[in-house]
């Protein structure tokens, strides 16, 4: 095994989450944690300082529907249908995409001053805010020029009459107001406000941006902004809201949008009538030049013949001729109306233009109702080309319909037209037959006859066409949209949405403290060292037999240097553990060995055989650690002789002993690297050995390698009476505890115990102020008032500092 292993995963885990660990690393990272607070703090204030307001303001539109002809059959059946919610809110949504397509946008946007946007820069050239028409300066573009959306100008405010203009390239320009900027990609005139222009030191921004905004892409914008609601399933009232920099402009937006949006219902309304009108002009036309030539030639033949009135006979004629010819103008206008829709139906795919028959005067219910029914279907594919794709199968579905409609229409009207024909010839055959009766009355009374019936006939078509052009107009007059506004957007009604400060400044704190915790959390939780005694209590199955804290001194036998000191106690307490473990022995040999080098074993057997020695008995350590020897370094030794040579059988027993400046401490070193430490370590030279040393000393502590990379320490097994296996806290790999217990569960060593080496924080022992010694007795102390040599020197020091702070 080696520290750079995983752990293993058979190895228990802690359960659950242990709230006191947590609540002492929390108050131990104090300072962490204000850090963080303070940072997350800090740039919500910064947020909630440069961000951009942001405002929602709404109005509500009510969706009226339109009306189905009641007196037909489709009428009464759609007051039946059961699917009438259905098509309200089919209508409903419609209405809601048209109010969010790019058309209406775009139309609202051209009505509205938003073709430049205004911003206030505050300091260090941070735009602030951007404004409306609260803004003091006024850019009117020439609109000669077009005016490409380039980038931003910048205008420092100076005087009363001059500003300086900062230009793309980064140059100024000295400019007085109303005078004309021209450059390559735009023309326009600064002007003032009717408000007077805020100059410094009033306290409110004195520089100023504006930029041309592209026409194209604020539609789009503004459209995909725009959120509209239903307020009610059963109802048909929408609310428009959306979300912009400035209360005025987003409730001037919204206003005209809906402004718009009802207009253009009125005007989709209004269209059949501006049809029928221009239907009727146009036939007009060429009836008026007919009216006047037959009018001026009937006043000139009564002029030149004198002839005042006809014959009894001839009125009788005349009026039966007059009578036919109506019906024949009537059949002529109806001939008219079915070519001109023919003619319509074919050359154009979109009917929303047509001229209903009704208008006209024909009152065929079956074409009526095919016209109305086309215009309908023409709607509704009109409203599904702005939410649904060409080839959706609804969109399929309507255009089969509409191709179904208009077969049938054109259909209905080769038979009108065929009828039409029949019934003007019969009318004709009906009218020769009068005028053949005619031509016996006198030549200048029958000549008077045919100029009277052809003025006549004019004037009667020419009253029946003025007679349908006053009630287009009078429709158009009585049009009213079926949508109307129920509440405006008002500025006094918006909210404020952005920067949220409450909000921000929570989650400024959150984030403060969430975020150190969650990373204090992950490194513990992927932290596989041992960092607290609670872990090895659960999970060793050997007993503690101390605790050692951390050497802060230079010197690696602290206990000799300073043996008040609370090391140098942790030492004697380790001391008195271990004397139950070897307590029926009168000389016991104790190992100490860890799994890995650098967790301090030789520290621990050098300091533990110094305090034993302190404390009268006759102690040897043997450096045993063959390998990579160093207590002779500690302990300015020669190492040309030692254990090694012994074994070998070139260096007598006494020869590897030496004593040491530590009274009753004596050193057996190592000796030089054998090529063969194993071997030499389970010779029975070694036994002999410990046999001779048993003799002479009273303990004997063997300082040996590393149990996890080399064997020597259980080829040792059977000489030894103890061993002590050396883990180092925030060090030692969580895995050691499983290789302790397996030593221990195998009985490979018997009397095996764990000091637990190098603890820095006093949170190990429990997250309180308490040393806990041996397995099975702890010692608790309220408090340390100077117990200890380096707590006497602290507390010195601190008196000494509140004695100059008095000072």
């Amino acid at each position: 095994m080696n520290s750079q292993q995983q752990i293993n995963p058979n190895l228990p885990q802690e359960e659950g989450i242990d709230i006191k660990k947590y609540i002492y690393l929390i108050l131990s990272h104090w300072w962490w944690f204000g850090i963080c607070i303070f940072v997350g703090l800090t740039i919500a204030y910064l947020v909630n300082r440069y961000s951009q307001e942001v405002y929602s303001a709404s109005c509500s539109v009510i969706v009226g529907e339109e009306q189905s002809g009641t007196g037909t059959i489709e009428g009464v059946l759609d007051e039946l249908s059961r699917l009438r919610n259905q098509k309200r809110k089919a209508v409903v949504e419609n209405e809601i995409s048209i109010l969010q397509s790019y058309s209406l946008a775009r139309k609202a946007l051209e009505e509205l001053d938003f073709g430049i946007t205004y911003t206030a820069v505050g300091r260090r050239n941070i735009a602030e805010r951007q404004m409306y028409n609260e803004a003091p300066i006024r850019v009117i573009p020439d609109t000669s020029q077009e005016n490409l959306p380039s980038g931003t100008y910048n205008i420092t405010l100076i005087s009363e009459d001059e500003f300086l203009l900062g230009l793309e390239d980064g140059s100024e320009r000295r400019m007085l107001y109303g005078e004309k900027f021209e450059s390559n990609n735009s023309a326009f005139t600064i002007r003032k406000r009717r408000k007077p222009v805020l100059l410094p030191g009033a306290g409110t921004p004195v520089k100023y941006a504006f930029s041309f905004n592209n026409m194209n892409a604020l539609a789009n914008q503004y459209s995909k902004s725009l959120s509209v609601e239903l307020n009610a399933d059963k109802g048909t009232i929408l609310i428009l809201s959306m979300n912009g920099f400035v209360p005025m402009q987003i409730c001037d937006y919204l206003n005209k949008l809906a402004e718009v949006y009802i207009r253009s219902n009125l005007d989709e309304k209004n269209q059949a009538s501006i049809n029928t009108i221009h239907f009727i002009d146009e036939q007009l036309r060429g009836i008026v030049d007919s009216l006047e030539a037959t009018g001026l030639r009937l006043q000139q033949f009564r002029s030149d013949n004198r002839v005042i009135d006809i014959s009894k006979e001839g009125s009788f004629l005349f009026q039966k001729m007059q009578d036919l010819q109506s019906e024949s103008a009537v059949l002529d206008i109806n001939a008219r109306y079915y070519q001109y829709l023919l003619d319509y139906i074919k050359t154009k795919t979109d009917y929303s233009d047509v001229v209903a028959p009704s208008v006209i005067g024909i009152a065929d219910q079956l074409l009526n109702g095919t016209v109305a029914r086309l215009n309908e279907l023409n709607l509704e594919r009109r409203n599904l080309n702005l939410t649904i794709r060409e080839n959706s199968p609804q969109f399929e579905r309507v255009n089969s319909e509409i191709s179904a409609t208009h077969n049938t229409l054109e259909e209905n009207l080769n038979s009108l037209l065929k009828t039409n024909q029949i019934n003007q010839e019969e009318l004709n055959r009906r009218i020769g037959r009068i005028e053949r009766e005619m031509q016996k009355l006198p030549g200048t009374e029958r000549q008077l006859i045919n100029i009277e019936r052809e003025f006549t006939i004019n004037d009667q078509i020419y009253t029946f066409l003025l007679e349908k052009r006053a009630e287009a107009g009078i429709t158009r007059a009585s049009n009213i949209s079926t949508h109307k506004v129920l509440d405006i957007a008002l500025p006094e009604n918006v909210a404020l949405v952005k920067p949220n400060t409450s909000m921000n400044y929570i989650m400024g704190l959150a984030a403060g403290a969430g975020i150190p915790l969650v990373l204090l959390l992950l490194i513990d939780f992927l932290n596989t060292k041992i960092t607290d005694r609670k872990h090895l209590e659960q999970y060793l199955k050997v007993p503690i037999l101390g605790n050692i804290g951390h050497n802060e001194g230079h010197t690696d036998i602290p206990v000799a240097e300073n043996p008040k000191s609370s090391l140098a106690e942790s030492f004697r307490a380790l001391r008195t553990n271990l004397q139950y473990i070897v307590k029926d022995k009168q000389q016991g040999v104790i190992a100490v060995t860890s799994a890995i080098s650098g967790e301090g074993k030789t520290f621990c057997s050098i300091n533990l055989a110094s305090i034993i020695a302190m404390g009268g008995k006759k102690t040897l350590l043997i450096s045993l650690d063959l390998r990579r020897p160093k207590i002779h370094r500690i302990f300015n030794l020669q190492n040309q002789t030692g254990v090694s040579t012994f074994l070998i059988g070139k260096t007598p027993y006494e020869s590897v002993i030496s004593a040491t400046n530590i009274e009753n401490l004596y050193v057996a070193t190592s000796g030089p690297v054998p090529p063969n430490p194993a071997e030499l370590i389970g010779s029975e030279r070694m036994g002999d050995f410990i046999r001779l040393a048993r003799k002479d000393f009273d303990m004997i502590l063997v300082d040996t390698p590393p149990v996890a990379i080399v064997s020597d320490t259980l080829i040792l097994k059977e000489l030894l009476d103890a061993l002590v296996f050396v883990v180092r806290h925030n060090y030692s790999d969580k895995q050691v505890i499983e290789l302790a217990n397996n030593i221990h569960q195998k009985h490979l060593i018997h009397n095996l115990g764990v000091v637990v080496n190098d603890i820095q924080l006093q949170g190990y022992y429990g997250y309180s102020y308490r040393y806990g010694y041996g397995y099975g007795y702890n010692y608790s102390y309220g408090y340390r008032a100077a117990y200890y040599e380096e707590d006497e020197e602290q507390m010195n020091l601190l008196k000494w500092l509140k004695e100059k702070l008095r000072l």
